[in-house]
């Protein structure tokens, strides 16, 4: 039979090794984010109703790589107004996660009558 205290130190050890393995990815992502790393695709702002994803891609160049997704507006909706309404009418830095520990940066620019959005590791 396992005693409490046996089950108390393995859980203890296991949450040790997965805090570990937490500041481990954290630490590589803040040092190497830029280096190809890509948040996950939970991080990207939901669209809201009506308007519509036109192309979701990864994008990469000299500062690194990034989602980038083109989003039509609904009808009757500008891409500022688009932008407005997902909270995107400025750039943004959204802090890190405990699922995901990098800080992320959220950038949205009209373009054709679409709305252009860049979401990748500071």
């Amino acid at each position: 039979m396992t005693s409490p205290r046996r089950l108390l130190v393995a859980g203890l050890g296991i949450v040790g090794l997965l805090a570990c393995g937490w500041g481990l990815w954290f630490a590589s992502l803040w040092a190497f984010g830029d280096e190809g790393s890509l948040p996950p695709k939970w991080r990207i702002p939901d669209v809201p109703a009506g308007a519509t994803v036109v192309d979701e891609s990864e994008t990469c160049a000299s500062g690194g790589c990034s989602w980038q997704l083109t989003v039509a507006p609904a009808a009757g909706q500008s891409p500022q107004e688009l932008a407005e309404t997902m909270g995107l009418s400025e750039n943004r830095t959204e802090p890190p996660k405990l699922l995901d520990p990098g800080s992320v940066y959220v950038v949205a620019e009209p373009r054709d009558g679409q709305l252009v959005i860049h979401v990748g590791y500071e």
